[in-house]
């Protein structure tokens, strides 16, 4: 960043508030939402909705850029499975009401199995067809999201219905929109200020990010500004945990103008709920049925 974006982040503190929680990946959670239960995940498709109606808090585990590799798993593992299963046997998901596994890549399938045997936390599996518009696969995932929220409503002692999957919808909607307008500026701003930004909203509580982002957007408005001389990256791929490969694009003079990565904006990228007829439950499905796919789900031949 310039000294001129710095300063904007310094002045203002409802940006400085997000970039922090950003940064800490939800790390402190306990000390700043002592009255606030988590339960964690790992992927975009795993529905955060539900977890929110059955009372709880999502919480994306992004482990810290260090080395772990503990012996239930290869050392050719993503960092992604073999830091945060060290991070496990640590005990620093000992306060999570449970973690989420959706059936992804073989890696995290493997994960899912261990953690389920080595940790206390209660795991809880979701699987998400993969090829997306098969005969029966909105059925099917209809029926794994009805079995799901029942799961998550145990674990968190509550019986969620429609008028708590509502209101989750309607924060999520009203935080996608959000990152739909942030996502509008990004070629306009530092390309490691939107990542940090976005994934803020993946670790710390949904209901807190949207209030901040909403008082934070009229500063970011004003900072947006034309950059004709950098050149423009699109960036594709999975997780990113922090901000170093944008801050290098920008060092080098680039801008990262498009983000198709798990973290970024395909994780928030979809129709407003509010265009997608049916109930509550069924919008949800729609919702992670029509996403932009990552390379574990296809459309057949779309």
């Amino acid at each position: 960043m310039t000294k001129h974006d710095i300063q904007l982040v310094e002045k203002n503190e409802k940006i400085a508030l997000l970039i922090e929680e950003a940064a800490l990946k939800g790390t402190r959670r306990a000390e700043r939402y002592p009255e606030r239960k988590f339960f964690g995940y790992f992927c975009s498709y795993w529905p955060e909705e539900l977890v929110l109606a059955a009372g709880l808090e999502p919480l994306r585990i992004l482990p810290p850029s260090a080395r772990g590799t503990p012996a239930e798993l290869p050392a050719y593992c993503c960092s992604l499975a073999r830091v945060s299963l060290f991070m496990s046997n640590t005990g620093s998901f000992q306060d999570l009401a449970g973690v989420g596994f959706a059936h992804t890549c073989d890696t995290m399938q493997c994960l899912g199995g261990i953690w389920a045997g080595t940790t206390q936390n209660n795991t809880t599996p979701v699987i998400v067809p993969v090829i997306l518009n098969a005969p029966g696969a909105k059925k099917y995932y209809a029926a794994e999201l009805e079995s799901l929220l029942l799961q998550l409503g145990q674990l968190a002692g509550s019986e969620p219905g429609d008028a708590e999957l509502n209101r989750a919808l309607e924060l999520c909607s009203r935080i996608r929109s959000l990152a739909t307008e942030l996502d509008g500026l990004r070629d306009k701003l530092p390309s490691p200020l939107v990542p940090a930004l976005l994934r803020a909203s993946q670790v710390m509580p949904r209901d807190v990010y949207a209030g901040t982002l909403e008082e934070a957007m009229p500063a970011l408005r004003n900072q947006a500004r034309e950059q004709p001389d950098r050149q423009r990256v699109l960036l594709s791929g999975a997780v990113l945990e922090n901000d170093s490969l944008y801050e290098m694009i920008e060092e080098l003079g680039g801008r990262v103008v498009a983000d198709d990565t798990c973290t970024g904006f395909r994780h928030f990228a979809a129709a407003p709920e509010a265009e997608i007829p049916g109930a509550p439950l069924e919008k949800i499905v729609s919702r992670y049925m029509t996403m932009p796919p990552c390379p574990c789900r296809n459309r057949g031949g779309e």
